[in-house]
């Protein structure tokens, strides 16, 4: 009888739609096998827990599905999504068919059919400080970022907003609470002018409270009560599932910080990618309306003058508590940001790494080393790594 074989696929998030590849030579090798989405700007692909060659995508628009791998698409209806700017997907990890959408304006959406229609979590939009929750471009809307599920309490919805902390429910969505830290009432601005007529009031770091400006979540793999979180003013860690946190900064600098990755069999290492300098500074395309990894051509452009937006890989080997920075072949101080960091599904010491350039580097042996990959796509905004039959 034929034993099924595993391949690695790899799907590249671009702004001109979605690339798939399949490695070799573990991940140094890597083969354009597909194109898919033309036109699209890509924010998120999940992969069913129960089916592996069973995908979502998300658009800034539309979700879709395919039943094969990738190799075709299908545009779900998805009713019910009110908000169609979408900026985050996640499929959950013990009950099949549910997956979750984050929007802009804010606002949390699930699907318990595969994605073909959805319900607001509406009770999410009556947090205290939903109201004064912004972001820099006028009308300074926040949005959701990053969710961070999981098997070990499946009744929790765990999301990061930009800018507007965390948030966390745990019925399943029907009440919500702010896991941010401690209550403040300067961490937001008391009022936001619509309009665009009041410039945008940044906040600064406040002790025992995650930065407003949450841009990833995760959570230890071995202690749940543990939060990860990467946001514009630095990385931040929580013992006590939101009550408190702490800013980590012992090697690493008041970055920011962009995606945060854990290691599933050593629970203290962790991952950053995080950014020297502010969007402005970012080398890249400079759309009408800013994203998860460029600024809004309305902004200032000081990409020249600081050298761009200086990305380094970071690890921790200590659950945070210090950090270096990475070489052995990457780049140092890349000018375009990093875009994605990603774990090999089955041997978590390989990652993958891009930039909003389209360069990519990999290596296997938890980032001591590291070579690039010959495949590059421009405007790449994600990586995503699955095993799949």
């Amino acid at each position: 009888m034929a034993v099924a074989t595993e391949q690695l696929v790899l799907y590249l998030l671009t702004d001109g739609g979605l690339v798939r590849c399949r490695a070799t030579d573990g991940l140094a090798g890597m083969e354009v096998t597909g194109t898919d989405l033309d036109g699209e700007t890509l924010r998120e692909v999940c992969q069913d827990p129960f089916e592996p060659r069973r995908l979502w995508a998300a658009s800034t628009t539309d979700v879709y599905l395919s039943e094969d791998g990738g190799e075709s698409w299908s545009q779900l209806a998805s009713g019910g999504i009110a908000f169609r700017e979408i900026w985050a997907m996640a499929a959950h990890p013990t009950r099949p068919d549910e997956l979750y959408v984050g929007t802009m304006p804010a606002a949390v959406y699930v699907s318990e059919n595969g994605g073909r229609s959805f319900r607001e979590l509406a009770s999410f939009r009556e947090l205290p400080d939903y109201a004064r929750w912004t972001f820099p471009p006028a009308p300074h809307t926040a949005h959701i970022r990053s969710f961070a599920l999981d098997a070990r309490a499946p009744d929790e919805i765990v999301v990061g907003i930009e800018e507007g902390g965390i948030a966390r429910s745990r019925d399943r969505g029907e009440t919500w609470q702010d896991a941010s830290g401690p209550p403040s009432e300067t961490a937001f601005p008391e009022t936001k002018d619509l309009t665009g007529g009041t410039r945008y009031q940044p906040a600064d770091v406040e002790p025992g409270r995650v930065y407003r400006d949450v841009h990833w979540v995760i959570r230890h793999p071995a202690r749940p009560e543990t939060f990860f979180a990467a946001t514009g003013k630095g990385t931040y860690r929580t013992d006590d599932s939101g009550g408190s946190w702490a800013l980590l900064t012992n090697g690493l600098p008041l970055a920011y910080s962009l995606l945060i990755a854990g290691h599933p069999a050593q629970p203290e290492r962790l991952f950053l990618g995080a950014a020297g300098n502010y969007p402005p500074g970012w080398k890249g395309p400079r759309p009408a309306r800013g994203g998860p990894y460029v600024s809004s051509r309305y902004a200032m452009n000081l990409s020249e003058k600081l050298g761009g937006a200086k990305s380094v890989i970071f690890r921790s080997d200590d659950a945070g508590d210090t950090w270096r920075a990475l070489a052995g072949g990457l780049p140092a101080e890349h000018p375009y940001v990093v875009t994605g960091l990603q774990m090999h599904p089955r041997s978590p010491d390989a990652l993958v790494v891009c930039y909003a350039d389209g360069s990519i580097y990999c290596t296997g042996d938890a980032g001591e080393t590291w070579q690039q990959v010959g495949v590059s796509y421009p405007n790449l905004y994600g990586v995503r790594l699955f095993a799949q039959p």
